[in-house]
């Protein structure tokens, strides 16, 4: 609800300060008095489109600021979580619009810099006004057909149609998706066929490359490796000089050496392990010598095979390692592709059973929204009678064409009245008067709400044209909505004024040469006085003042 109103230099206000409270809310004031102005005030807070000419004459500046205090579950709190605006922990959000003489206008939600836009969205959340220049939401046609589902329970059923809808929608586009990709998705696998049968002519393994290098390195040092190893044998075995040859003659001296000193026997068993050692190295020698080959067509069969190893690397990977792993990836991605022949023939398989599921529903929806339809117009009809709209009629224009679906379904509706018997229907936001519309709303509101949280509802001009016993019933079917809600209404009628929890009054007074709006609560007495000058204007007596008494004890 509105807790707090703060206005300075707005129209003829220079400052105003009020406090709200919960249940109804009622302004009175003569007329001129400025009770629209305070309207207004709250409109600009919910974000209504700002004016210089909304500036107190002599000013640079208006200046207004609103607290509202928001349910637990308030919808309002994740609009403000989305866009990062923190509320303390009592839920208090304050707004606060500043209009200047330069154009220079800013928002502010709870001290963050703000757009009339987000202002605009968050004041449709949190309040309606309804009143004979506010054009709402409420006389929009597709707020209508929620209405009139909210009417008839139909809940559950608008609830599988907006499923099936969706579920239909994301089919029709995935199906659209894969048709219209066909020839990018034909050029794709012929790529990816080109370079898996490029790969695969390779016949990679991991570590190939390196193994491949290791041979070529092999087979072309062959002339070297061999004539290393036959000098190696030459020197250790074959040459008259050689090195084994030497070491005869080393050992022969060594058995001398121990007949001569029997400690040093054991150099001749070390001798002869290192001369066995030496053989068998010669002989390995000797050997891989036999064993080298050069091969040169081998060595060019190596070169070619690496060089295409190479340019795959270019392409493909750094190594062969790489290469495998592109391989398996566009290989998934060809059979992705190769399926989605198949897959188009599935979706569009489920595409007409999705289409047969959620036109079922709809026409199962359309056919319960009919009936609804009729009962509901009923309905209005004869809250407006006891709104002093007797003669109105009310219908409510149910279209429905299945070529034109949404997730509420094949039916578009839109309220159509006429107020005055003779006149055709007309669309609900076509009404002249502003009282009439703002009874059609009440009215509205007092069989159906769509919202399931509290707002605060403020209603401008309800009572125009009205009096008497219907005063009464309006009364009442506002204290009623307030049960709920908060409800700011604006009256000139003291049967509706009687029952307010809260009671305000607006006038006017000179200063000077300046006019100002001054607006004050009224204490019980005063409310007395101000009812009993609504009942018999400046002449006010003591009956009148028993009168309004009277009216007060009743509506208690």
């Amino acid at each position: 609800m509105l807790r707090f109103l703060s206005v300075q230099n707005f129209a003829l206000i220079d400052r105003l300060e009020v406090e709200f409270g919960p249940g109804l809310n009622l302004i009175t004031g003569e007329t001129g008095s400025g009770k629209s102005i305070v309207v207004d005030a709250v409109g600009l807070l919910l974000g209504s489109r700002a004016s210089q000419d909304m500036i107190r004459e002599g000013s640079k500046r208006a200046r207004l600021e609103g607290l509202f205090q928001l349910s637990q579950d308030h919808p309002a709190l994740a609009l403000l979580a989305d866009a990062g605006i923190e509320l303390e922990s009592d839920r208090q959000l304050v707004v606060r619009r500043e209009i200047s003489v330069s154009g220079n206008n800013k928002v502010f939600v709870n001290g963050v810099l703000a757009t009339q836009g987000f202002l605009a969205e968050l004041g449709n959340l949190v309040a309606d006004i309804h009143g004979q220049h506010e054009q709402q939401h409420l006389l929009h046609p597709r707020t209508h057909l929620r209405f009139l589902d909210a009417f008839g329970r139909l809940g559950p059923d608008l609830h599988e149609v907006s499923r099936n809808h969706r579920l239909w929608s994301e089919a029709r586009r995935l199906l659209e998706e894969t048709v219209s990709g066909e020839q990018e998705r034909l050029r794709s696998l012929d790529m990816l066929r080109f370079q898996i049968r490029e790969i695969d002519a390779l016949e990679l393994r991991p570590g190939l490359d390196r193994d491949l290098v290791e041979e070529r390195s092999l087979l072309a040092s062959a002339e070297k490796r061999l004539q290393s190893a036959s000098q190696s044998y030459d020197l250790l075995y074959e040459r008259e000089d050689s090195l084994l040859s030497g070491l005869s003659r080393v050992s022969r001296s060594f058995e001398e050496l121990a007949e001569l000193d029997p400690s040093r026997g054991d150099a001749i068993r070390r001798l002869e392990e290192a001369v066995l050692q030496l053989q068998e190295l010669a002989f390995e020698m000797r050997d891989y010598a036999d064993d080298v080959e050069s091969d040169p067509q081998r060595l060019e069969d190596l070169e070619s095979r690496l060089a295409e190893i190479q340019k795959a690397q270019r392409k493909y990977g750094e190594d062969v390692e790489a290469i495998l792993e592109y391989r398996r990836k566009i290989g998934l991605e060809m059979e992705e592709l190769e399926a989605a022949e198949s897959r188009a023939e599935e979706l569009g398989a489920q595409v007409k059973e999705l289409a047969a599921e959620y036109l079922q529903g709809a026409r199962r929806l359309s056919s319960k929204r009919k009936d609804v339809a009729g009962l509901l117009a009923r309905r209005m009809e004869q809250e407006l009678a006891d709104l002093a709209m007797q003669k109105t009629s009310f219908e409510v224009d149910l279209k429905t064409s299945e070529e034109d679906f949404s997730e509420q379904g094949i039916d578009r509706a839109e309220f159509l009245i006429s107020p005055n018997p003779g006149e055709s229907l007309k669309p609900l936001g076509r009404i002249a008067s502003g009282g009439e519309l703002s009874r059609v709303i009440l009215a509205l509101k007092s069989i159906v709400t769509l919202e399931d949280y509290p707002k605060t509802l403020i209603f401008d001009e309800v009572d125009a044209g009205i009096g008497g016993r219907v005063a009464s019933v309006l009364g009442e079917k506002l204290s009623i909505l307030a049960q709920q809600n908060q409800v700011l209404c604006v009256t000139h009628l003291p049967q509706i004024a009687a029952r307010a929890v809260h009671h305000y009054h607006v006038g006017k007074r000179r200063r000077g040469k300046r006019t100002r709006v001054e607006f004050h609560p009224l204490d019980a007495s005063q409310r007395i006085e101000e009812l009993a000058r609504m009942l018999a204007g400046k002449n006010v007596t003591e009956t009148t003042l028993q009168q309004a008494r009277e009216m007060i004890r009743s509506a208690d």
